[in-house]
């Protein structure tokens, strides 16, 4: 222990003198003066190179953006000539208008970061003008009333091979971005290497400055814990406004299915209407061929399917039976229908529940998803739902004797579990799932029966 107190003692001292010397503060301002130049220098380098890699970026976006409105404009131009729809044309006139803002801020932002030329943005220019200019030849087609002329230009092999030209154009642009790109981001990493070695002299300036160092350091800490009281605040408004926005989406699409139902029942039903009494008009027309009557049975028979299929789109935009009947009962309906489907009994236990519409249809939806689901994937023999409240929470059970998954391993594009979630979060619910590869699946949503009864 002695001997150990003998070697710290001398470098102790040897320390102390050196700060105690008339040098240290000099040689400490020019260390932090260098290391600011230093730290100067390469922040100002690295703040050019990442705001072109920030232009860089947008140019990728909005070069996507053009292809995705490029693709957008030959669908609604294909649609135009395939119904003859005026208002797939006006669509088709909008995204070619977008076409338009978005290609000349992706070029013009590719040439502000490329000062070397190194992309040709003329020759994607050039095709997408020609794109454009035989899509309006298809419109114009269409609207001329060629709609045979118009087809064949759009399925044409020229075409085809414009419209692969195209996508290869604009890969081989976004290619050549990101390589750009990359060499942007190596230097500036190497502009935060030179910066960290600036930062480790200041750091030593610091620590020969014990002072400046705790004051700084308890500054920090309050900033910290201010910016930690902030960022929690920002996280909780963003929430708010996600769940807000959920809602909204789940309400806009609702009354869009209600809008195309009443659509679909005034308009082709009456359409379906005016048909069956002409049929009816022409059994009384006298001499009719003998073979007229069967014609015109078989023809009845396809109206008459025809009106089926109306009614069962009408059914699944917007189920008549819970706006007439109400919830329970329509879960029945939905429960018997989907047995078909299922080609097993569905066993159900219902009971009345505190809800109002919105919670009405978005536990019909949930049920209707879930049954849904059990019939594409689940391979089941048994499949039981179950309806009831307990105190202030509404809890809807569907369950299945299936196949089952791992919950935390469906992959990207199954959107329907995670539409339900939305639903719910959106009411103020929450869904669980409990699933295990063979041993079957169980949907539990849950709401707010208190929140339900006052929003009705």
């Amino acid at each position: 222990m002695s001997l150990e107190k003998t070697k710290t003692n001398p470098l102790r001292s040897s320390l102390e003198s050196v700060a105690r010397g008339r040098y240290l503060m000099p040689v400490v301002l020019a260390l932090g003066i260098s290391a600011m130049a230093v730290n100067e220098s390469t922040f100002r380098h690295s703040h050019s190179t990442l705001s072109a890699g920030i232009a860089l970026t947008d140019a990728r976006i909005q070069a996507a953006k053009t292809l995705q409105l490029i693709t957008a404009a030959s669908l609604y131009a294909h649609a135009y000539i395939l119904s003859g729809s005026p208002d797939e044309a006006v669509h088709y006139r909008e995204e070619v208008k977008q076409i338009h803002e978005v290609k000349q801020k992706a070029f013009d932002l590719v040439a502000q970061v490329d000062t070397e030329r190194t992309i040709s943005v003329a020759s994607v220019e050039a095709l997408v003008n020609e794109e454009i200019r035989d899509t309006d030849e298809w419109v114009n087609l269409v609207a001329r009333g060629q709609p045979t002329a118009a087809r064949s230009d759009a399925v044409s092999k020229r075409s085809r091979e414009r419209r692969d030209q195209l996508r290869q154009e604009f890969s081989t642009m976004l290619m050549k971005a990101a390589e750009i790109q990359q060499v942007a981001r190596f230097s500036l990493y190497n502009a935060l290497s030179i910066s960290r070695m600036a930062v480790h002299l200041l750091a030593l300036a610091a620590v020969l400055s014990m002072f400046m160092f705790q004051r700084q350091l308890r500054e920090s800490d309050r900033l910290l814990i201010e910016e930690r009281a902030l960022l929690a605040d920002r996280v909780k408004e963003r929430t708010a406004e996600l769940t807000e926005m959920a809602a909204h989406l789940v309400h806009a699409r609702e009354d869009e299915r209600a809008r195309l139902a009443r659509e679909l029942h005034d308009e082709m039903g009456g359409l379906h209407t005016s048909m069956k009494l002409e049929f009816a008009r022409l059994r009384r027309v006298p001499n009719m061929p003998d073979k007229a009557p069967a014609h015109l049975a078989s023809i009845e028979a396809r109206l008459n399917e025809g009106i089926t299929l109306k009614r069962r789109i009408i059914e699944n935009l917007r189920p008549s039976a819970l706006d007439q009947l109400g919830l329970m009962p329509a879960l029945e309906i939905l429960c018997r229908d989907m047995e078909s489907v299922l080609e097993q009994p569905v066993q159900t236990e219902l009971e009345p529940v505190a809800s109002n519409k919105n919670a009405d249809l978005t536990l019909y939806r949930i049920a209707q998803e879930a049954l849904t689901n059990i019939g594409k994937y689940a391979g089941s023999t048994s499949v039981q739902l179950h309806l009831a409240q307990t105190g202030s929470e509404i809890r809807l059970t569907v369950r299945d004797d299936g196949k089952g998954f791992i919950p935390t391993a469906v992959g990207h594009g199954r959107h329907g579990l995670v539409g339900m979630r939305m639903r719910l979060e959106s009411h103020g619910g929450k869904l669980a799932i409990l699933s295990a590869p063979g041993q079957g699946t169980t949907i539990v949503a849950t709401l707010p029966a208190q929140a339900a009864s006052a929003a009705a």
